[in-house]
């Protein structure tokens, strides 16, 4: 009896594990997105975190999407010919997917106010998110809409005021994803994002390296940051590896970008397993990929894996196909960058070097409503994807602009003037 109330006690101190899994993607040029939260499930499970503590968040158009060769499956790692890659998407528990993907249910989800599955973790309890998607300066996108970096601390902030965690990690892939943690000060908050503020992630297992049993997928399997801290936890008992020991090894492996920490460090000694699990236990990839694989720039992927499966079509008919793919994106890229800047041109007429310097600084994202109104004009009124890679590394001019307003207490509509740009913009 003593022995089994002490178990009890130990248990009550050590808390349960909790995770929020969020891909903010559709489509499927956006594979790995889904492939990496799907693949971060089954890492989660085989460690020890009982599903009914897990919650997913993924749009959920890609495993059966047209353009997939393997109906029904998602892969997140190639295999030889021969060798029948390992489906992550089996048994994947979506719990929010389609429309219901959105920044509000993401902030209610954390909160533990969402009508579906959400947290209700305690002040025992560690919690653990994981989100992989597009973002840029001071954003990070979902299928429609984005969240603010401000809005992202604010929900941290509600979360420690409620009680709702004992520690929080978040692992972050998107571009620039360090600006959504620049200024965190809630308690207890430890955050690793896949770049700095100021420069791009990366795709990875692309081109001819996103090959499943020898057959192609058409898009990159993975992300560089995201397939790093999963293989390497796939193969490592996490129980006796910290926090910081894990970063380490993730930042050495993401080779294309700057691994970084945010917010709270004095817990990094803590065991990784406290928050991605509570065992030893190994998933199915038993092997951890080193070194040469083909990875992307996520800004360019894109037009690269348009080219790449225009240039590898077998047929004629699938040449054509894939070449009109090609010049659709494209098209679209150029529309994005005309429109962007026009509307350097709307806020600093005739001023070359003004335009030269929005271009390549670096403001931090401090602006909100400014950034979010120059934002939504250009998803209202351009006829283009506002949410793709290449178009998100271009809201840095917004967040410039916007910068630079507030300094100079200008009398400019920054929203206005990104509706006039994309109504004026045409492709030549």
């Amino acid at each position: 009896m003593r022995s089994a109330i002490l178990a009890s006690t130990v248990a009550a101190v050590q808390g349960a594990h909790w995770a929020v899994l969020v891909a903010g993607s559709k489509t499927y040029s956006n594979y790995r997105h889904q492939a990496d939260v799907c693949h971060a499930y089954q890492v989660m499970i085989q460690k020890g975190v009982p599903a009914s503590n897990i919650i997913v968040m993924a749009y959920d158009d890609i495993a059966n999407y047209r353009s997939n060769p393997y109906p029904g499956k998602l892969f997140n790692k190639p295999t030889a010919k021969g060798t029948p890659g390992v489906d992550v998407y089996g048994g994947c528990k979506i719990d929010y997917s389609g429309s219901q993907v959105t920044p509000a249910n993401f902030e209610a989800v954390l909160t533990g106010t969402a009508s579906g599955k959400s947290l209700k973790s305690t002040s025992d309890d560690d919690v653990f998110i994981f989100f992989s998607d597009h973002g840029a300066a001071g954003l990070i996108a979902f299928p429609s809409g984005q969240m603010h970096t401000k809005d992202l601390q604010s929900t941290f902030t509600t979360m420690h005021s409620k009680n709702m965690y004992k520690k929080l990690v978040m692992y972050l892939e998107t571009c620039e994803s360090g600006s959504m943690f620049q200024g965190m000060t809630t308690p207890g908050i430890y955050a690793l994002s896949a770049s700095s503020p100021s420069e791009s992630s990366w795709g990875t297992y692309c081109g001819s390296d996103a090959m499943v049993n020898g057959k192609s997928t058409g898009s990159c399997l993975g992300d560089l940051f995201s397939i790093a801290w999963m293989e390497e936890s796939d193969v490592t008992d996490l129980t006796k590896e910290s926090l910081d020991t894990q970063f380490g090894k993730i930042k050495t492996r993401t080779t294309k970008s700057a691994v970084m920490q945010w917010g709270d460090l004095f817990f990094t000694s803590d065991m990784a397993s406290e928050f991605i699990g509570t065992t030893d236990g190994e998933t199915e990839q038993l092997e951890q990929t080193e070194g040469s694989a083909i990875s992307w720039n996520a800004r360019q992927l894109d037009l690269q894996t348009a080219y790449h499966n225009y240039v590898n079509a077998e047929t004629s008919e699938e040449r054509l196909a894939k070449g009109e793919e090609m010049q659709q994106v494209l098209a679209d890229q150029l529309a994005v960058e005309q429109a962007y800047e026009k509307f350097l041109d709307i806020v600093y007429p005739g001023d070359e070097a003004k335009k030269q310097g929005i271009r390549t600084a670096n403001a931090a994202p401090l602006q909100r409503d400014c950034e979010i109104g120059a934002r939504e004009s250009f998803i209202q009124y351009g006829a283009f994807d506002s949410f793709t890679g290449f178009s998100m590394q271009f809201h840095k001019f917004i967040v410039n602009v916007c910068a630079d307003v507030a300094e100079s207490g200008a009398n400019i509509d920054v929203a206005d003037a990104a509706k006039r740009a994309c109504l004026d913009a045409t492709v030549v």
